[in-house]
């Protein structure tokens, strides 16, 4: 890892420093070439030294106040998920102590989430909400700042994904989040006219072409209401991406917007990687090979597929029932073969059990 400084770098272009979720990602999955006690002895620098006015604000008043810091929101929910993934390097590297801490922190998304309007807000100094609030606007203060990043509070609301149980009970539970995701699809695709190119690809406020919408879809498997992460994702798959020049629906920034067709179109995707947990959707194959390892293969098939038959009626992994909404990248790398079989209604108790559920806050 010759790199590793230049990979962590600061956030001077965008917030957050995401590479540690890559770094969590591929220390998890034992890939060769990644030192876990050096990676960490330079986010740990950035985790509890590192010095800036929307990090002493985070790591003191567990939020990144609105009337000092711009794209306040987006920040605090960023640095949460950072947190969780800087958590498993500090893990992974055998400093505990610190890993609970931010594990801990992580979990500092709840601040900004007004469970009275059930939005993600921005906050002042004092503690209280930034007035005022359209949940479609880019702020509080258009002369100012936005407090989203290339965002609203729409698409930020959802932005959590690796403590997403704690985060459902926060909308009232599994009913709550479910209308709640509804009604993100569902609402008017206004956009105020500050709002910046990079937010396309519009299905209510639901943004495709824009990484802070990629695992939302998936997140109805997460209150049991898989079959609408089924229809959602292959809607996006055939409505978002067409073979012409212009054919993706937003801006292809380090190739996210192929990477979450060739994933999804596959069957499943990981809306927290730092765990290795895959979500299932709607595969759009009959029959896909991926060489493994040592000679291992893994065959996704589904061979009643169409553009009808986009339910999943039943799973059977390596010839045995599977009733699981997810599978983890531990299994699949075993090889062997995933089946599903499709049909043109949903069933309802597909991923419906909360044992089937996929799991959160943990890393497999």
């Amino acid at each position: 890892m010759p790199y590793i400084d230049e990979l962590v770098g600061h956030p001077h272009c965008m917030i957050g420093w995401h590479s540690d979720s890559i770094i969590a990602e591929a220390l998890s999955k034992h890939l060769a070439g990644v030192d876990a006690q050096k990676a960490w002895g330079v986010y740990k620098k950035l985790a509890f030294e590192t010095q800036s006015l929307s990090l002493n604000d985070y790591r003191t008043l567990g939020y990144v106040s609105a009337d000092k810091s711009d794209q306040s929101v987006s920040r605090i929910l960023e640095y949460s998920h950072d947190d969780w993934s800087m958590a498993r390097i500090a893990e992974l590297a055998g400093d505990s102590d610190s890993a609970a801490r931010l594990r801990a922190r992580s979990k500092n998304y709840k601040n900004v989430i007004d469970t009275k309007s059930q939005f993600a807000r921005p906050r002042l100094a004092d503690g209280s909400w930034a007035e005022p609030f359209l949940p479609n606007a880019m702020g509080h203060n258009s002369l100012k700042w936005w407090d989203f990043t290339e965002s609203n509070s729409w698409q930020a609301t959802f932005l959590n994904q690796h403590d997403i149980y704690n985060f459902i009970a926060l909308f009232g539970g599994d009913a709550g989040f479910e209308a709640k995701l509804d009604a993100l699809f569902a609402a008017p695709s206004d956009l105020p006219p500050d709002a910046p190119p990079d937010m396309s690809g519009l299905i209510g406020q639901y943004v495709h072409g824009n990484e802070p919408s990629h695992h939302i879809a998936y997140l109805y498997a997460y209150c049991g209401a898989h079959h609408k992460t089924q229809a959602r994702v292959r809607m996006l798959l055939k409505t978002q991406y067409r073979p012409m020049p212009d054919g993706l629906s937003g801006n292809e920034d380090c190739g996210q917007m192929s990477a979450w067709y060739i994933m999804s179109a596959l069957g499943f995707y990981p809306v927290d990687p730092v765990s290795l947990v895959y979500v299932f959707g709607s595969p759009l194959f009959p029959k896909v090979e991926i060489p493994l390892a040592d000679g291992k293969m893994l065959r996704i098939l589904a061979p009643k597929v169409n553009d009808s038959n986009i339910y999943i009626q039943s799973i059977t992994w390596n010839g045995r029932r599977y009733s699981k909404s997810w599978i983890s990248h531990h299994d699949l790398m075993k090889g062997g073969d995933l089946v599903f079989n499709m049909g043109p209604a949903p069933n309802l108790a597909f991923g419906a059990d909360p044992a089937d559920r996929p799991p959160s806050f943990v890393t497999l």
